[in-house]
């Protein structure tokens, strides 16, 4: 692997233990590990030039499904339940792994380009997301679903969990940026009986648990009437949260609950983002916050998004909970970083999250040469606030160079929105579905 220099940066954002920000700093990176930050004497086989231009830790999308960049814009305005079992869920059961593969492969073109270096994925046809990971370049979390019912992949939740079970055991310690997990999709979507299966199996493998909690308030009703209990109880009773859980959306937690997340060391996926579009309300984050709750945040995926713009959401998050509780010390800058960086990263025991001796090199570089930068009295303000997605010129992953001057250079970029292209038309068409494409 190519040793890497970046030379001259003029601020590194390093979010390591005492949240330092150096100025005219160099980053040196060999064999995939960050080992000089500071002033650095040594060359490199690729330099880059720093100056004019800021270091932050690569982002971590703690909540998409990749390959739903085929539905981007197709069912827009809907209610979540309508959303799901009038559109959503239909089109699925049309998928084949070539569907997946390419729009993976499209989203994670997304997600790179506009500085994310991670995502945990919950989707089927697993294994083909992990090829398209290892093949572009990025870091990945993959949850293999399971859900108590028919999926495009398997017929009922025993055979899931075995498709689960067989991609954790390829998978689990193959490859440094792929990481395999299991994901029982909801309470609503996996009965008892499927659920602790699913987090003995992970137990098992000592591997992560990625699921939807408390997304809708119609849910957590559901659930209640069904079993007697709230979802997140409900989740606790099966032994799901006795694992390293990832919780995406938590929007309606009981104050029980959150102590539960507390006690049970559980990440929240915060996607602010997705659940105003379905209007599943506005998750208690800064109460969640108060109470020891570690929060990361999450695109959720492009039909309930549309975009896997983590930027975006550092910005929304900052705001919403200011605007909601009418107090604007809500949710400072500081917090969103650490949302959007370390915390995930601490939570999953990934060696990633801050730029530091001894870690994994995930980095992205930014333009700071923008007139929504200047002036730069405060970088941390800067990056929640003025930061967009386009300032990305250099992302680094696992010390691999993958986008160089705003482009991707391990794969081709318009063969792959081509044939992401050519793929949802096919869906679509197998589905029934029309788009603005088909006319």
């Amino acid at each position: 692997m190519e040793s890497i220099l970046v030379r001259n940066l003029s601020i590194v954002i390093t979010q390591d233990g005492r949240r330092r920000i150096l100025k005219d700093a160099d980053i040196y990176v060999e064999d995939g590990i960050i080992l000089e930050v500071g002033t650095v004497k040594r060359s490199a086989d690729i330099v880059l030039d720093g100056r004019g231009k800021a270091a932050l830790p690569g982002l971590i999308n703690t909540h998409t499904h990749i390959p739903m960049n085929l539905f981007r814009g197709v069912a827009d305005d809907m209610k979540l339940f309508e959303w799901l079992n009038e559109k959503i869920w239909p089109m699925e059961r049309k998928l084949t792994p070539d569907h997946v593969e390419k729009g993976s492969l499209l989203g994670m073109l997304e997600a790179l380009r506009t500085g994310t270096t991670t995502i945990f994925d919950m989707y089927f046809f697993e294994e083909r997301i992990a090829e398209a990971a290892e093949r572009i370049g990025i870091r990945a979390l993959l949850s293999s679903s399971i859900i108590d019912g028919e999926t495009p992949e398997t017929k009922n939740w025993r055979e899931a969990l075995n498709v689960a079970e067989n991609f954790v055991k390829k998978w689990k310690g193959k490859s440094k940026r792929v990481i395999p997990s299991f994901g029982p999709h909801a309470p609503y979507t996996v009965g008892p009986e499927a659920m602790e299966a699913t987090a003995e199996a992970a137990s098992r493998y000592d591997v992560p648990v990625h699921i939807h909690l408390s997304e809708d308030s119609r849910e957590v009703e559901q659930i209640k009437h069904t079993y007697g209990v709230g979802p997140i109880e409900y989740a606790e009773i099966h032994r799901v949260l006795d694992l390293k859980t990832i919780a995406a959306h938590v929007v309606w937690p009981s104050d029980e609950e959150i102590e539960i997340l507390r006690r049970k060391k559980v990440l929240v996926s915060h996607n602010p983002v997705s659940n105003m579009k379905t209007a599943a309300g506005v998750a208690p984050i800064p109460k969640m916050l108060s109470h020891g709750v570690l929060i990361g945040l999450g695109t959720d995926g492009a039909a309930s998004n549309n975009i896997l713009d983590m930027p975006e959401t550092m910005k929304l998050t900052a705001l919403i909970h200011k605007a909601v509780n009418r107090d604007p010390t809500l949710i400072k800058a500081q917090d969103v970083i650490d949302m959007a960086t370390i915390n995930p990263a601490k939570a999953m025991n990934l060696e990633i999250g801050s730029i530091e001796v001894g870690k994994r090199a995930d980095i992205v570089i930014i333009d700071l040469k923008k007139p929504w930068w200047r002036p730069i009295h405060s970088p941390i303000s800067h990056l929640v606030y003025s930061f967009r997605s386009t300032d990305v010129t250099h992302v680094i992953v696992d010390g691999r160079l993958v986008i160089e001057e705003g482009h991707l250079k391990t794969m081709d970029e318009n063969e792959i929105m081509e044939n992401a292209e050519k793929a949802a038309m096919d869906l679509l068409e197998r589905a029934g579905v029309r788009s603005f494409l088909s006319e």
